[in-house]
């Protein structure tokens, strides 16, 4: 038995079957290239190989999509007649509980494994993404935290694991520690799209676009070649350019960063370019047709009431499209997962069926409805997964539905309250004077 690049135990004795699962562990924990060829490259130097299996299995699991189930099925199912260490026998748990549904015990059976080997930097990091479309703040950062004790600067992983502590406590408030950390993991490997993510996220949360458009632009080099993520650093980059009011070089990026194929089948693709589009047509601003290919890639998962957070992009896409008979098929699809028991049940219950529910009055004239119940839904929504600058989708939403509700007290909560957080994004100060004119007009009425 042979040990992996993080000195873990594995299956295998095949030399060529090692290099190619040590290649696709850097891949993952990177976001470069493919690893699941790459670890089916091991398997097919050794079919029994059931460290691989189980590696496949979670990479699965975690990319949040229901047309991945099958496949992730059958590697467990290999798993199940290949050779397992103990810890292997974890990595299958966790990954099964996933797929039968179960994503809170999945993401604790991985949290667990983090904990008792802080050197699978594999766990940790399933463990992660498990946190993220949970909205378990505390423990998108303590994971990666505690596995810092067995990791020292200079060893393998070291800066990824700082990468993504980096981001747990952007999502816990700490902005200074979460750009240490993620400028340090980014140093060390500025190749870990993920640590210069984190950095993005506390710029984007200050509304810092001085730090932070160059941020991004001049680590690119770096961390885009090959990335399979780096279309989401694009997006906090179209974003940080939104916030300025360059509407033009958002779009710019849109087309040729975050969406340059329009039928590409990366579902997170779909939701940065959902989240993009909509942010942009609150704004007014003139997006052409570029939600219709988009809603046209949505359709495969319209009805797939798999997981909530992708149910509400798939909404506002259709609506952007002018699909409304597609928003509908979505609404149901999710009233039905909302009767179901198990994390997606809770998620579409509590936060995701009425905020679809709330952009589809908006899109209906009943905009005072939809602010309503937005806001109703805020205290509870990061259990419904995301970053908190992808949940800013609904507060915006909210306040645009004010705005043309002429619910002026509460479009002036909410761009007050935007106001504090944001005092030096122009696009908050901007909204404030949008609704310091509504409110002198209607005074003056």
């Amino acid at each position: 038995m042979l040990n992996d690049r993080y000195g873990n135990p594995v299956t295998t004795n095949s030399g060529a079957a090692l290099a190619n699962y040590d290649a696709a562990l850097e891949q993952i924990r990177l976001y470069q290239g493919d690893p699941i060829a790459t670890l089916d490259a091991a398997l097919a130097a050794d079919p029994g190989f059931g460290s691989a299996w189980a590696a496949r299995a979670g990479l699965l699991v975690t990319a949040s999509d229901k047309a991945y189930l099958g496949e992730a099925e059958r590697s467990l199912e290999a798993a199940a007649r290949s050779t397992l260490t103990d810890r292997d026998r974890d990595h299958v748990a966790a990954a099964g509980a996933i797929v039968r549904g179960r994503l809170m015990e999945g993401t604790t059976r991985y949290a667990r494994l983090a904990r008792s080997h802080p050197r699978d930097l594999l766990a940790v990091q399933y463990a992660h993404v498990g946190c993220f479309f949970l909205g378990l703040q505390s423990e998108l950062r303590d994971v990666p935290l505690a596995a810092l004790r067995a990791s020292r600067e200079g060893e393998d992983g070291h800066g990824v694991l700082l990468g993504m502590a980096a981001f747990g406590y952007e999502e816990c408030g700490d902005f200074g520690r979460a750009d240490e950390f993620g400028r340090r993991g980014a140093a060390l490997d500025p190749r870990d799209g993920w640590a210069v993510h984190a950095v993005a996220h506390v710029n984007e949360m200050r509304g810092d676009l001085d730090n932070g458009i160059p941020w991004l632009e001049q680590t690119a080099a770096h961390w885009a070649p090959g990335s399979g993520f780096a279309y989401h650093n694009w997006w906090h980059l179209a974003l940080l350019y939104l916030d300025r009011g360059d509407t033009r070089q958002a779009l710019r990026l849109y087309d040729e960063q975050i969406r340059p194929a329009p039928d590409a089948q990366v579902l997170l693709e779909w939701i940065d370019a959902s989240a993009m589009l909509w942010r942009l047509r609150l704004e007014g601003v003139d997006v052409g047709e570029r939600f219709v290919p988009l809603a046209a890639c949505w359709e495969r998962a319209r009805e797939d009431g798999y997981y909530a957070f992708n149910d509400v992009h798939a909404v506002l896409a259709f609506l952007g499209a002018g699909r409304m008979g597609d928003a509908e098929r979505t609404l149901e699809a999710m009233r039905r997962a909302a009767a179901e028991d198990g994390d997606n049940g809770y998620m579409t219950r509590s936060v995701g069926l009425p905020a679809a529910e709330a952009c589809v009055a908006l899109e209906r004239g009943r905009a005072v409805e939809c602010a309503q119940t937005l806001l109703a839904i805020r205290p509870l929504a990061q259990r419904f997964g995301g970053s908190h600058a992808q949940r800013d989708l609904l507060s915006l939403t909210a306040l645009h539905a004010a705005i043309r509700g002429g619910s002026t007290a509460m479009a002036e909560a909410l761009v007050a309250e935007r106001l504090a957080h944001k005092p030096q994004s122009p696009w908050a100060r901007r909204l404030a004077r949008q609704v310091a004119a509504d409110v002198a007009k209607a005074r003056a009425a």
